[in-house]
């Protein structure tokens, strides 16, 4: 992975996001981290496993501890504690009494505040770009629309999801505000693991891909308030499938318990 400590945040997921992090189907996350040699660690690692984050390959509730994780990625603990204490301090992941880092769990509640706020701050990300964008930005925005769709139509939901976090992060780089794109990382970094709950497949990202492509043509007129509808309707549709995996698993659950019940008086 190219080294990145310098270059606009959309080259540093550009880079973070490469193909030098092959992901696979591995539940745990970790055996898809790629061990770092080079001197620049703490920004490798760091921006490692914030991919793993982003493309929900670390799921709710998952403990990463220092040691594990730094066999994995073949370097120290100081450098993985390092970026792992960064993460924290946006509220990524949370520190449990015997000093464990954990992925937390979010409420509804939590999700919804995120929606709300993703709403509001990449819904002014798309206005400002639809008037600020660069023909740089635009050609950047439709490169990462050709990668959403290649990517849907084959099935590759890791790949959806990155090219899904590059769009977004594009269109608020594309917006010309520094703070609209240092604020908008960290919400994606919160919901990535919840994610891994919707279980995108084919059909969920064909669906996806409309909004997208309206966002982008919408920026690249120049129509404000058209981004700005089409990735609010992005946004809700992401968290209409969050609401509706939550439910289903809920669903799972319950239907498991009466089944166990029942299994447990008949055997009686």
């Amino acid at each position: 992975m190219a080294g990145l400590k310098t270059g606009s945040a959309s080259q540093q997921g550009k880079d973070a996001l490469s193909a030098e992090s092959p992901l696979s189907e591995d539940d745990s996350g970790t055996h898809t981290l790629v061990p770092v040699t080079r001197e620049t660690l703490h920004e490798k690692i760091y921006h490692q496993i914030k991919e793993q984050l982003i493309t929900g390959r670390f799921v709710p509730g998952q403990q990463l501890t220092l040691r594990s994780l730094a066999r994995v990625l073949g370097t120290s603990l100081i450098p993985v504690r390092d970026a792992l204490q960064r993460l924290e301090s946006l509220g990524v992941l949370e520190t449990q009494a015997n000093r464990t880092m954990i992925v937390p769990q979010l409420s509804q509640e939590k999700l919804t505040e995120i929606r709300e706020v993703r709403e509001c701050l990449e819904g002014l990300a798309a206005e400002r770009a639809a008037r600020y964008a660069e023909p740089a930005d635009i050609q950047r925005l439709e490169t990462y629309v050709r990668m959403l769709e290649a990517s849907a139509k084959a099935g590759d939901a890791i790949g959806f999801l990155r090219a899904n976090w590059l769009f977004h992060i594009g269109v608020a780089e594309a917006s010309k505000s520094s703070i609209i794109a240092s604020m908008t990382e960290p919400l994606w970094l919160r919901m990535g693991p919840t994610i891994r709950l919707s279980k995108p497949n084919r059909d969920r990202m064909i669906e996806a891909l409309p909004c997208h492509c309206a966002a982008f043509e919408a920026i690249a007129a120049g129509d404000a308030a058209a981004a700005r509808h089409a990735i609010a309707a992005d946004i809700t549709g992401c968290f209409d499938i969050f609401k509706e995996a939550r439910g289903d698993s809920k669903d799972a659950r319950k239907a498991a318990r009466r089944s166990s019940a029942g299994s447990g008086e008949g055997g009686g």
